[in-house]
This record gives C-alpha cells, structure tokens and sequence, in this order.
C-alpha cells in the first residue's frame, strides 16, 4: 500500500518541472506540494488513489482498539474539528440550543455565534451532569443539539465523561469533547481515559500540541450515529481550506508509522521521567494541584505569585514552557522530549527555589473566552446562516 511520505519523497526525487502550486515550485521546499493524480485529495478522497482512507483507518486502528470508530484528518487544526463538530450536531436535530461548556476555546463561540445556536452555559464549579439534566428539563430535548464539553483544559484538569455521556444519553443527546489538550491519552493505561473510550460520540483531538507532528495537524474522532461520510466529513468540507497542507499530511503519517510502533511504550517512558520529575521538583517545595483528578502528563508548577518570573528566569536558562498565569507556570511534555530535557528543569528549578520562596496558589482563576456576540437580526432566526 503506498505511503504519502514515500510517493512524495519519489517525486521530489525526479526533481520535475512544476507547473502546479505552490508558488515556490519545489525550490526550498521539495517535499511540499499540492492535490494531484498521485496525491489524492484530503476533504474528496480517492478509492483509487486510497492513499487518505488508508491513512484514516491506519489512525482509528491507532487511537482505538475497539471497533466503529473513525477518524478524519484536519490540517486546519482543531478548530475546524470544533466547527464541523458543532455543524454535525446542528444538522442531525436542527435545533436552536446547544448545552455548553462555559470555559470551551474561542473557537467553539465563533462557531455556535456563525451556525446561530444559542448557549445553555455550564459554568465551572457546577456539577456537570445534574446541570445537563437541567437544561434538558426547561427546554425540550429536540430543541437542543447537543452537549459540548472540554476536558483536559490548558492546566490538565478532567472532568468525568463517562458521568456525563451516561446523563447524555438518557436524554439522547449527543455529545461532543474537545479533547485538543489530551491527544496522548489514547496512549496511556490502553486508553482508558480517551473521551472516545468513556463515551463521547465525537472527539477533538488537535495532535500537535501533545504528539509529535506538525502545527496544524489535528482529528475528529466519531463514533455511534455520527457517520463518518454522511455527517462528519461533509460538516468538515464546509469550512476546511481548499488547500490543505502536505507538509502536516506527511507529518500526521509519520506520526503514525511511531505511535503503532511504540505510543504505548513511549508515553510509558514519559510518564516515568514525569513521575520522577514531579518527586524531584516537591523536594524543592514545588506542589503540584489536581494529582489524581488531571491528565497525569500535564506539568502545572504552582508558585504563588511568582508565575511571570519563573516563566521568564527558565527562558533565561534557555527552557521555554508553555504558559503562565500569576500563580503558575505550564509546561506540556511530549514523547518527543528526553531525561537530559526534565533534567535541565529540574536544576533550574533548584536554582529558582534557593532565591524565591514556593507557596501553593490560593484558588486558580478561571479564564473565560469572548461572550457570543449579538446576532445580527434576519434568516430563519435571528443570526442564522444558513448552513
């Protein structure tokens, strides 16, 4: 069966005159090129060509043991998995209400603002489930699309979906996690904490933050009655690029080819470095929040107040985290990173804590995105568009 990578490669190899995009004709960038004959077609892909089915199937086989679940590829990242996610739900009820996460990424409220659902907010601190429950109490379950819920979010914490898919289905509704943050987990205790595993129908998974391809590179993950012709892809076609990226393409195969070789194995060795990490950084008097209830791989150091100088004195040190807030500092591990990397941290931690004093953050703050902006009245119902 052919690869991308390969075919790609064999091309670039001819070195050929090029009268096709991009623009830069292979010149600095062999490797990049565009939808032709060979290629295949990511958002109308060939059975002939077969080279993204395959691909696809390569990945569902991946993630997940189990049968029924399929995964398409986006090279837009996950936000257009979070549109076409919110597009996939609207289209199987045609309803007016979507039950919602209230921390969700900014990305999810510009699409619900576009298809013209109106939130039914769940705010943090609330209990998920009896909230759902709720909702569907004061407004007809036919009049709601869905339920959409993060988990992970940016410092690793969980919620418990399989509570919530359970609530869900008692009242037939779909549920939809953006579980951009928790890609890896598919890899760790045989996926056993995967939304796709606890319940969820559809999954966002945006791969380059906590796998090892490139940025852009993210899946959609379906299950149950969201079919993956008939709903998902479609839902994707309506906001994708024409043009996707085969640079991210080859990086996603590529990914492949090392997570059904070793994931397992891999994010097992990770693990480990971040367990041993963890105990080396206490002994510091760095305390970690959340242990036991959060994505086990996600690095959150607390240090009260302390959040925009640790960042920046690590960054001096030539160790740049992800991000920080007042109160802390993220850092997001991969399988791509060594001993030799947690070790450098680690010293540089030791060097911090001996000229600062450590304290556990009183209570983290919750960041919410933009509110839904009003809607421009005209369509079928105010700020409908249509799709």
């Amino acid at each position: 069966m052919g690869r991308l990578s390969d075919i790609i490669g064999e091309y670039a190899k001819k070195n050929p005159v090029r009268f096709h995009m991009p623009g830069h004709k292979g010149r600095g960038a062999a490797l990049d090129v565009t939808e032709l004959f060979f290629t295949d077609n990511l958002y109308s892909p060939s059975r002939e060509t077969n080279l993204i089915y395959t691909l696809e199937d390569r990945l569902s086989k991946c993630f997940f043991k189990k049968a029924g679940v399929h995964s398409l590829i986006s090279c837009s990242g996950a936000t257009l998995c979070v549109q076409a996610s919110v597009l996939a739900l609207k289209r199987a009820k045609k309803s007016l209400h979507i039950i919602c996460d209230r921390a969700s990424h900014v990305s999810f409220v510009n699409a619900i603002t576009l298809l013209g659902l109106t939130p039914l907010w769940i705010y943090p601190g609330e209990d998920f489930p009896q909230a759902i429950g709720r909702h569907a109490k004061e407004h007809d379950p036919e009049h709601i699309a869905g339920v959409y819920v993060t988990s992970p979010d940016y410092y690793g914490a969980m919620k418990d979906i399989a509570k919530i898919s359970k609530e869900c289905k008692k009242h037939s509704l779909g549920l939809v996690v953006d579980n951009s943050h928790g890609s890896h987990l598919a890899f760790h205790d045989s996926g056993a904490l995967h939304p796709i595993n606890l319940g969820a129908d559809i999954s966002i998974d945006s791969i380059h933050k906590t796998l090892p391809a490139l940025t852009g590179a993210a899946l959609l993950h379906g299950s149950g009655s969201f079919d993956k012709e008939k709903s998902l892809r479609p839902a994707m076609k309506m906001f994708a690029s024409t043009s996707p990226s085969y640079l991210i393409l080859q990086s996603i195969e590529q990914m492949a080819d090392l997570l059904e070789q070793s994931g397992a194995k891999e994010h097992e060795r990770l693990l480990f470095e971040i367990e041993s990490f963890r105990q080396r950084a206490k002994a510091l008097g760095f305390v970690f929040e959340n242990e036991g209830v959060s994505d086990p791989y996600r690095i959150v150091l607390e240090c009260a107040e302390l959040g925009e100088r640790l960042y920046y004195f690590l960054a001096q040190k030539n160790i740049f985290c992800e991000f920080f807030d007042l109160d802390r500092v993220v850092a997001i591990p991969s399988i791509s990173n060594s001993a030799g990397d947690f070790g450098a941290l680690c010293e540089a931690l030791g060097e911090f804590a001996k000229n600062n004093k450590i304290l556990r953050a009183k209570q983290k703050k919750t960041v919410y995105p933009p509110g839904v902006p009003e809607k421009i009245p005209g369509g079928e119902q105010e700020g409908e568009v249509g799709i």
